[in-house]
Parts: structure tokens; sequence; C-alpha cells
């Protein structure tokens, strides 16, 4: 994707954010920029200039109302929300996608499903103050991801990852699934100190983090919009990224940078694509 391509996607995903932003502000619900929309918004004040998409996250219960109301508040003749956990979408966060345009994934070109330009939206579970206990929530929250993937055609290098899809298959089924996002889950209704962020891709030690640094949400620049990060998003970054996070990677560094679709277009809808 070239620079010219790449800014005509970034406004797209802001027309998402934007309307995601004011749907939170209407409805009460707290959200923080995550990954590396929330290093974009320190680092660049806007996009990594590299990255291709958008992420936020949202603590159970803000989660949980979110998933409630979005189906029937959502303006559907411009957006579609494509829930978690469903037979449309197997993993365990949501996005919003917009309507007539076109993000198609490699591992996901031949599933018949909402193929929008999107942003995703996760949830931070509880997690355990012990980190014996914490581990097999990461752990159970990989299997569960292993599960959802081993129905597409996702490629990986990882030979431990590779190891995790081939056994997934034997352990698809609802009771497993169900147990393994109970415990997850689990820490949702008791006091922990801690939340974690099991289902994305980062290490076990980069996963979980002091609700504190969450806190009340700080609004900075993001590209032409301002929006909210976490009020020690300092803290955050600096666990998630390193103590460097303000200094640019280098040239190699970002030529290995993933780019998550292999047809984009911001004009067109994705049915135009898709052999079904």
């Amino acid at each position: 994707m070239n620079q010219k391509e790449l800014k005509q996607l970034h406004n797209k995903i802001l027309e998402i954010v934007e309307y995601f932003d004011e749907f939170c502000k209407e409805n009460g619900i707290t959200y923080y920029l995550m990954g590396g929309s929330a290093l974009g918004a320190i680092r660049h004040q806007g996009f990594i200039p590299w990255d291709d998409d958008f992420d936020v996250f949202m603590d159970f219960e803000n989660y949980s109302k979110f998933l409630d109301i979005v189906d029937a508040k959502l303006d559907k003749t411009r957006f579609y929300f494509q829930k978690e956990n469903t037979k449309e979408w197997l993993l365990y966060f949501s996005k919003i996608r917009i309507n007539g345009t076109t993000f198609i994934e490699e591992n996901l070109k031949d599933k018949d499903m909402h193929h929008g330009i999107y942003i995703d939206i996760m949830c931070l579970n509880n997690a355990s103050n012990l980190k014996s206990i914490r581990y097999m929530q990461y752990l159970s929250a990989r299997v569960l991801s292993a599960i959802a993937l081993s129905h597409s055609s996702y490629k990986t290098d990882s030979l431990f990852k590779k190891i995790m899809l081939y056994f997934a298959k034997y352990l698809d089924n609802d009771f497993v699934k169900n147990t393994l996002l109970g415990f997850v889950r689990y820490f949702n209704s008791k006091e922990s100190d801690l939340v974690g962020h099991f289902f994305g891709r980062a290490s076990f030690s980069k996963t979980s983090f002091s609700k504190n640094y969450l806190g009340k949400q700080r609004y900075v620049k993001f590209e032409h919009l301002t929006l909210p990060v976490a009020s020690e998003v300092e803290k955050y970054l600096t666990l998630r990224y390193g103590k460097d996070y303000m200094q640019l990677p280098s040239e190699e560094v970002k030529a290995q940078y993933p780019s998550h679709a292999c047809i984009v277009d911001t004009q067109k809808s994705y049915k135009l694509f898709m052999p079904f």
C-alpha cells in the first residue's frame, strides 16, 4: 500500500472513529486508545505513519454495556457491528466496520462475512493478583484464539502456534470454549488490582497492568480529532513497548510491520471482490 492509499485508509478509519467516539459519549461508555493507536497518539499525534489499523479497549463493565446497546443504537445505514464469539466472527473482540468499503485480510478472504474497513474494540478483563492464575487466564485466551483461528486460513512461522492450531480443532466444542472463556472472565465479578488484555498479540509479561493506569480518560490530539487515552498512558506504553517507545524504529523494523489486508478499497464494497 503506497502513502496515498494509506492516507485514504486512515481517513476512512477516522470516519468510523469519530462516530464511535460520539456514540460512546452519548451513551456514557468509557474507552481508551490501546496498542499502536495509543502509541501513535502520544508519539505522532495521530496514526503511526505505517500503521493500517485502529484499536481501543474498555473494561468489562463498559464493554458489556456497549454490547448491550450497540445493536439497537448503531447507525446501520453507515456501519456494521461485528460481535465477538459469533458464527460470523469467532474471535473474542468486536469490530465496527463501515459499509461500502473493502478491507479483505488474507486468512479471511474466503469467509462469507462483512469485510469493510474497521476499528477493533477489545475487552480488558480483571486479572488475578496471583501471577500463576493470571498466566492460566492468558493460556486459556490463547487456546480460545487458536480454536477460532483454526477455522481460517491463518498462516504462521511459529512452531508453537502451529502446534496450538493443530490441537485446537480437537478442543472445538461449546463446553470447552465456554469453560475457558468463563475462566478468562471469572475475575470480572471479583475484586482485583489488575486488568489484562489476554486476547491480543502481546506476550504474557505485557498483557496485564494496574487498573490505576486507566483512571479518568485523558484527551489528546489524534489527527484532527481529540481522543481518550489512559490517565497514565506513559506507564502503559512503557509496559507494552519498552522505555524507549518514543524513539522511531529503524527502517528495517518498519519494513517488517504487518500489513493486515490483501485487498483495500475505500470507495467500493467488499462484495464486488468476493467469490460468493
